[in-house]
């Protein structure tokens, strides 16, 4: 037996933040990015909680890819103010670090590393939680899981149903004043998300269709939005269609693509979606002897010509993923060869350790992930 078990619930268009008003809030805490905050694009939605007599408290959240210490002075703002609701105002790295400050702030007796999705958190007793993403890729504002940042170790994931959000708001105009280097990196992960939730050992009837709408809106829209920064109508399609992934990966499974970015990041600084976009053509290389049969239901969508054969579909993706910028190899997003080579080795065994690995189509040895991320390095086609 299966279950398509989450999804939060959802308003979306340009009155989505209306949704705020109507929640009932008494005290709310506003967990903004602080680049958001600096464009003030929080504003809206703090217009919309006073509507109703609401108190609000903000906290402009730590950097991307934040520690779990790093929470503690957002913590120690929600101890202070009591929000009955917590609004997380950014992309996935807020949206992460306001779930892991509404966490302590009603669990604080329980240690994130002993929490997992057999562990009954109990929250919403005290706090609930809506997500509200100006970025267009990484689907937090519907995911069940947050990372956190260790230095020289893998990312600290904390994965548990109750972390689902109450509402998801999309409203893309908030997604106008992302620069391009962010635009391009959420496209990718955008990408990973719809692609390895179709390739999941997890994947069921349910989260395929999600996922390969979402896959079929980021192929149309990404190029027209690469081009045409301010086309509106292509913006929004990607927004909903990241949310869209963001479902699917959420109830099947993210993949090696995901295990190795996270195992790189943790010994190189670069962005998380930059780094699946340059892996996500050799991922798929790898997968195809494994994954060909569910690359194959792709065929009405991309031609048949896009999954008949193992460079096909990285040779279909390719294209986009050049539109937005996204380099060809690890070394062209700034990972020298003299670095990385001599960690290789390490950071194949932590991404072998990684929960992502678990429903890939294919289960990689120490051997082949270090295969992959030497073919990443510098380029070139898997083919074993």
């Amino acid at each position: 037996m299966m279950g398509f078990l989450t999804a939060p619930r959802l308003a979306f268009g340009v009155g989505a933040l209306e949704q705020l008003s109507a929640l009932g809030a008494r005290r709310a805490l506003v967990v903004v990015d602080p680049n958001v905050a600096r464009l003030g694009l929080e504003r809206r939605a703090i217009e919309e909680l006073r509507k109703t007599d609401t108190a609000v408290e903000t906290w402009a959240g730590p950097p991307v890819d934040s520690t779990v210490e790093e929470l503690e002075p957002g913590v120690a703002k929600a101890n202070a103010f009591q929000p009955d609701w917590i609004v997380a105002v950014g992309g996935g790295s807020t949206i992460d670090a306001a779930k892991g400050v509404w966490l302590r702030f009603e669990r604080p007796e329980l240690p994130m590393e002993t929490i997992t999705p057999l562990v009954e958190l109990g929250l919403r007793r005290r706090c609930r939680f809506v997500a509200v993403p100006t970025t267009s890729g990484s689907g937090a504002e519907a995911g069940w899981t947050v990372g956190f940042r260790r230095e020289g170790a893998l990312p600290l994931e904390v994965g548990s149903r109750d972390l689902v959000s109450d509402w998801a708001l999309l409203d893309a105009t908030l997604a106008r004043s992302m620069p391009s280097d962010v635009r391009a990196n959420s496209g990718a992960d955008l990408l990973a998300h719809a692609l390895e939730a179709i390739a999941s050992e997890w994947s069921n009837p349910f989260s395929d269709a999600l996922a390969r709408e979402a896959l079929a809106t980021a192929l149309t829209n990404l190029p027209k939005v690469a081009k045409h920064p301010d086309d509106d109508e292509a913006r929004t399609e990607i927004h909903y269609a990241a949310t869209m992934a963001g479902i699917a990966v959420s109830n099947s499974q993210v993949g090696v693509g995901h295990a190795l970015a996270a195992a790189l990041a943790s010994e190189f600084r670069v962005a998380h979606g930059r780094l699946l976009g340059v892996l996500l053509p050799y991922v798929l290389e790898y997968n195809f002897p494994a994954a060909r049969d569910r690359y194959g239901t792709l065929a009405p969508l991309l031609g048949p010509a896009s999954v008949q054969h193992r460079a096909a579909l990285p040779d279909r993706i390719r294209p986009v993923l050049e539109q937005l910028g996204i380099p060809a190899t690890l070394e062209g997003v700034g990972i020298p060869a003299a670095d990385l080579t001599p960690r290789i080795a390490e950071i194949a065994r932590r991404a072998s350790n990684s929960p992502g690995a678990v429903a890939n189509p294919r289960v990689p040895s120490d051997d082949e992930m270090q295969a992959l991320l030497r073919i990443a390095l510098a380029g070139g086609h898997v083919n074993f």
